[in-house]
């Protein structure tokens, strides 16, 4: 595959790869979030609540840890050997891994699966946006931004649908492999469709030369600053969504007696009310609201639904404070992305690798707590992430005032 000009312009094919490639890796991860405590039940036998929530929240942090170590790795070498062939190395991780999973008989082989996949799922996830960065204006980068984290989000809403609906068609036959039984068949789906992206990718997703001095433009110490604070805001906030995902999954299992398909559906209304903020909010929004303005209500919304859950005693209102957290992660999630990479210059991949890492090391940091919390007290998980999101969106506002404002 010839390798294009930086910044040519991004046509509609390519696009539509990089979404459908970051889509499927979050189908892959969405689709174990329902399904892990019951897997995990299989697994342990007759274990204690407290065994089935710790080892929910470990496995599910691992894969975000992996994240974190991984992202950064593969952003840099994305800027030296180009990004199509960092995508394809992942997508073909993403696709063994899930595999694997599907096939785990013991704990061990679910823990290492989990962390091989989220270690080579870093190469897809920040190297596809840098992707879009290296062949997009500014002026259209948010708009492109928005749609890719709007794919990501269908994915993750993808994910956990697919799994409930066919764990409830207790697949037989050759799909149901190993201790989890009918479990074994989302992961073998999820993992088929990732071979069709990855030789989709492969055939028409056309490479793009390496920057040759993969450098930020910027290098003042007012830039590294704003910088180092939006790369932890990133972090506070994707705690906030990895304590929520364990959490209520836990929540919803041994509190509120759902299965894995209604709890499928509550992921499924979180992801359609991120992707329409995403879609519908957030392109609008940047170019005519101040950054403060933007983040510190979306921290707000998500500490208020979060930290009101534990009294959801109904599903309706489950159902609305779920939609009022996803509101607030639909608008941050893009935004931080989007800010750091005005600053990055020609280093995209480094850039954002930053930025995944600390947002997976955020998300791994609150689905480890989450887990271990929840077997101590069913509350404490949910207040500890409200409280840590209230610090958010005052560091937000705080921070406002001190991120310049580059030009969108």
């Amino acid at each position: 595959m010839m390798a294009g000009r930086r910044g040519d312009g991004l046509a509609t094919l390519p696009f539509f790869l990089l979404m459908a490639a970051v889509f499927v890796v979050y189908v892959g991860y969405g689709i174990v979030l329902p399904l892990l405590p019951f897997l995990l039940e299989r697994l342990l036998g007759d274990a204690a609540r407290f065994s089935v929530a710790w080892h929910t929240g470990m496995i599910a942090g691992i894969y975000m840890l992996a994240l974190f170590v991984g992202a950064p790795l593969w952003g840099r070498v994305s800027d030296r050997v180009g990004r199509r062939p960092v995508i394809l190395l992942g997508l073909g991780g993403c696709v063994l891994t899930l595999a694997t999973f599907g096939l785990a008989t013991n704990l061990w082989l679910a823990y290492l699966a989990r962390g091989l996949g989220g270690a080579l799922v870093a190469a897809v996830l920040p190297v596809a946006l840098a992707y879009v960065s290296d062949t997009s204006a500014p002026e259209v980068r948010a708009r492109r931004f928005a749609w890719m984290t709007a794919a990501t989000t269908l994915g993750f809403m993808a994910g956990p649908l697919l799994g409930g609906w066919l764990t409830e068609l207790q697949v037989g036959g050759l799909m149901e492999v190993g201790a989890g039984g009918s479990f074994s068949a989302p992961f073998f789906t999820a993992a088929a469709g990732g071979v069709v992206i990855w030789l989709a990718v492969w055939r028409w997703l056309p490479g793009i030369s390496p920057a040759p001095h993969a450098a930020p433009v910027q290098h003042s110490s007012r830039n590294v600053h704003s910088v180092n604070v939006l790369l932890l805001l990133a972090l506070l906030g994707m705690f906030g969504l990895g304590a929520f995902e364990v959490a209520i999954a836990l929540q919803g299992q041994q509190v509120l007696g759902l299965d894995p398909l209604q709890i499928g559906w509550m992921f499924m209304e979180c992801s359609l009310v991120m992707v329409a903020v995403q879609m519908l909010v957030f392109s609008p929004l940047v170019r005519r609201v101040g950054f403060r303005f933007i983040i510190t209500p979306a921290f707000l919304a998500m500490a208020v639904g979060v930290g009101l859950l534990p009294s959801a005693a109904n599903w309706n209102w489950l159902i609305l404070l779920v939609g009022l957290f996803a509101a607030g992660s639909g608008i941050l999630i893009p935004m931080l992305a989007y800010r750091i990479t005005l600053n990055a210059g020609l280093a995209q991949g480094a850039a954002l690798g930053k930025q995944t890492a600390a947002a997976s090391l955020g998300q791994g940091l609150g689905s480890a707590a989450a887990g271990w919390l929840y077997g101590i007290a069913v509350e404490a998980p949910f207040w500890l992430t409200a409280a840590l999101l209230l610090a958010g969106a005052l560091a937000g506002m705080a921070a406002g005032r001190r991120v310049p404002a580059t030009a969108e």
